[in-house]
């Protein structure tokens, strides 16, 4: 039930950005506070929602776009990358302390 509502929301948050007509700044802070939301909902620890929340901003913002690709495509790169580093990190812990 809650790893559905999780995905649900997170989901949401992307298709924001997919179906926005301009991705600029706001729309990235929006983007990130939807996943804040739905991560701390999720029992999620702040630290690592801080730490995901700080990594998308700072790629999606200040990174410079590579040939060929939208700002759009970059962000959802992005969010991609950092959620499955994200993940990664939390299944090495989990195997480690296992």
């Amino acid at each position: 039930m809650v790893l559905e509502k999780l995905g649900s929301s997170l989901y949401d948050a992307i298709r924001k950005v997919i179906r926005a007509p301009v991705v600029d700044a706001e729309l990235i802070k929006e983007l990130i506070r939807d996943f804040q939301r739905a991560l701390l909902q999720a029992d999620v620890n702040v630290q690592l929602v801080m730490e995901l929340s700080q990594v998308i901003e700072k790629r999606a913002l200040d990174e410079e776009l590579p040939p060929g690709i939208s700002r759009k495509e970059h962000v959802v790169k992005v969010v991609y990358d950092a959620l499955t580093a994200f993940v990664g990190e939390i299944e090495a812990a989990l195997s480690e302390a296992g």
